[in-house]
């Protein structure tokens, strides 16, 4: 009844005479607030001082890729096929892991670039984007 539409699809994919049709800009925007709300909604459990580590991490040494810190976890790059390990702070600038049973720190240093100084002599670097 009334206008008819000669389109094929659905209200998230309409295709009008052979043209997808990308969503409306609302919509966009909705799940990208969404998305960064829920970040932020994350982050408020998070310490700021742990928050600010998040990114990509590489030994300075070699350049080997360790992982990525998110939230409050170490996620292991998969050539190490570790779990997950929670970070905690323990100082101003210091953080501390466990891994395989035993417990590392890291100092937090921040500089060009923000380093972890850990207790084993390892340092890592966190990549810019």
């Amino acid at each position: 009844m009334g206008n008819a539409c000669e389109c094929e699809g659905t209200n998230e994919n309409e295709v009008l005479h052979g043209v997808v049709r990308p969503p409306p800009d609302d919509v966009v925007q909705a799940v990208g607030a969404a998305a960064a709300m829920k970040e932020k909604a994350y982050d408020l459990n998070v310490a700021p001082e742990i928050v600010k580590l998040r990114g990509t991490w590489k030994t300075e040494n070699d350049g080997q890729t360790m992982g990525k810190i998110e939230g409050s976890e170490v996620v292991w790059d998969s050539l190490f096929n570790y779990s997950r390990s929670p970070l905690r702070l323990v100082g101003p600038r210091l953080i501390e892991m466990e891994l395989m049973g035993q417990v590392h720190q890291a100092e937090v240093v921040e500089s060009d670039v923000l380093r972890l100084v850990w207790s084993d002599g390892e340092i890592w670097a966190r990549q810019r984007y």
